[in-house]
């Protein structure tokens, strides 16, 4: 019995990265229109939003990820599991998850979410990693 070594697939530039995050924005945007029906709207949109940013790489890539040739993996390159794509994703899920919570939640979700997306952003441009791929141990490479 051979144990053969998959090569380490190349690790995405930060551009492609950050080019597949706003493609990913794009239904973000659509299911926030829900935010703006007075009183359950915030609610509504916070019960759409969390898992849209919460499970957007379950299947290995988002949708960002899948038109830009991405995957996600772990560090040494091979498939990161269900969990870990999961785990990488729950900072941008916070935010939007506090939308569920009334009135409260209308304040805490906003600044929340533009903290943790300043972080990652920061992140990912002067390291290429976020934060959640530090947690998670992954990383995003070309297909």
């Amino acid at each position: 019995m051979s144990l053969e070594l998959q090569p380490v697939a190349a690790r995405a530039e930060k551009g492609l990265r950050a080019a597949g995050y706003l493609i990913d924005v794009l239904p973000a945007i659509l299911l926030g229109l829900f935010g703006i029906i007075p009183i359950v709207g915030p609610i509504i949109a916070g019960f759409l939003l969390a898992p849209y940013w919460l499970l957007r790489d379950v299947t290995g890539a988002s949708i960002g990820k899948l038109i830009l040739g991405l995957k996600v993996a772990r560090k040494d390159g091979q498939p990161a599991t269900v969990g870990a794509r999961v785990l990488r994703n729950l900072t941008l899920a916070i935010g939007p998850g506090l939308l569920i919570i009334p009135i409260l939640g209308y304040v805490l979700g906003p600044v929340t979410a533009f903290i943790a997306v300043s972080v990652e952003t920061i992140l990912l441009l002067s390291s290429g990693e976020r934060l959640g791929d530090r947690m998670a141990g992954t990383t995003v490479v070309k297909r």
